[in-house]
């Protein structure tokens, strides 16, 4: 990983007609592929508003594969990436969850095999355990965790908090507007200190079991970290 205000690799300009980006402008380079074509990645794409004209560019990728398929794409995302830009990618992100992992082999064998590679691939994740939604939940509360919590339950839980301040809201999975919503009522920083208190109660089993948990909050601290340094 590139040290802050430091880009690793070459910043040659492609010489490509039309291209939509000053790529030679943008200090580092920052790829989030996503396990979810909608509310992850609207999720993710609220943060690249956050920094300064031509210091971090990021670029959002939903995927609507499996975790083992999310790593496949994000490889061809960051080769795709780095041929347009002319330079290396300083950071690839790749964010799913364990839905349904363990209900056979071949699948429990796919979500493995996503760690591994994503490991000898120096991919970073960003997982959850069950669904990304857990991550939107921590925004307002820390339910239960002594036991798992099915992903119908982390729905309803979310749409109770949210009602909470609007009692219209009805949750909807796989809609984006519950994006708007946590960005109104919740907070960040209480999603971040829940988050670590799951991952240290779970620290012991493998992600697999690690129900309910992610690890969401190290992505949004990276990005975080970032915002700052660039508007300093």
């Amino acid at each position: 990983m590139a040290k802050k205000g430091q880009a690793k690799g070459r910043s040659r300009r492609l010489e490509k007609e039309g291209r939509p980006e000053r790529w030679k402008a943008y200090k580092q380079y920052f790829l989030i592929v996503c396990e979810d074509t909608v509310t992850e990645p609207a999720y993710f794409k609220k943060f690249k508003s956050l920094f300064p004209e031509n210091t971090l560019f990021l670029r959002t990728v939903g995927t609507g594969n499996d975790p083992f398929g999310v790593i496949k794409t994000a490889i061809q995302k960051r080769r795709d990436l780095s041929e347009e830009a002319g330079r290396e990618i300083d950071f690839t992100w790749v964010v799913f969850d364990k839905d349904d992992a363990d209900l056979n082999v071949g699948k429990t064998k796919r979500f493995d095999d996503a760690f591994n590679i994503a490991s000898m691939e120096n991919l970073n994740i960003a997982f959850s355990n069950e669904v990304f939604e857990i991550w939107l939940v921590l925004h307002f509360t820390l339910p239960n965790y002594d036991k798992p919590i099915p992903r119908n339950l982390i729905y309803d839980i979310l749409e109770k908090e949210i009602k909470t301040f609007d009692p219209n809201f009805v949750y909807h999975h796989g809609k984006k507007d519950v994006i708007d919503f946590v960005e109104m009522f919740g907070n960040e920083e209480i999603a971040i200190k829940n988050a670590k208190l799951l991952n240290e109660f779970h620290k012991a089993n493998p992600p697999i079991k690690r129900n309910p948990s992610t690890n969401i909050y190290l992505l949004v601290e990276e990005l975080r970290s970032w915002i700052k340094f660039y508007g300093e």
